[in-house]
């Protein structure tokens, strides 16, 4: 599956399908954030885009944004392996894979990082918009 197709595959995405005409490719977006809670066997992915939505939420109508970030969460996590982790991981291909059930195979691939695991459940746990202070950092 394609990386542009993720909101079939991760579950509760109707903000953002209901925001973008077309979601952004999580490969064109910069992978920000990685928390892995071994307590939740859980894996969070914050993903930040310059891409705008087309039909933004209400809430976000009396504020100036140029940069939108999203979570994805996934659950029920199983056979986590994380090899190296580089500054160059937020530029990292992202692949998510359907399984059997709920099932979602996610790999996260750049030079010097890789994540891989399989999670009985996912979903978007957050999206917003912000004023980005600029390239800091980069």
């Amino acid at each position: 599956m394609s990386a542009s197709d993720w909101t079939a595959v991760v579950g509760s995405t109707e903000e953002v399908t209901d925001a973008y005409a077309t979601p952004p490719d999580l490969d064109a977006c910069r992978l920000y954030y990685v928390q892995i809670d071994e307590r939740e066997a859980s894996v969070t992915l914050m993903f930040e885009t310059t891409a705008l939505p087309e039909r933004p939420p209400p809430a976000w109508a009396d504020r100036a944004y140029d940069t939108v970030e999203f979570y994805l969460t996934f659950t029920g996590v199983r056979g986590l392996r994380v090899s190296g982790w580089e500054f160059s991981a937020r530029d990292a291909g992202v692949a998510l894979n359907t399984g059997e059930g709920t099932d979602v195979r996610v790999t996260v691939e750049a030079e010097g990082s890789y994540l891989d695991f399989t999670a009985s459940g996912s979903s978007l746990a957050r999206f917003r918009s912000y004023l980005s202070a600029g390239p800091c950092g980069d």
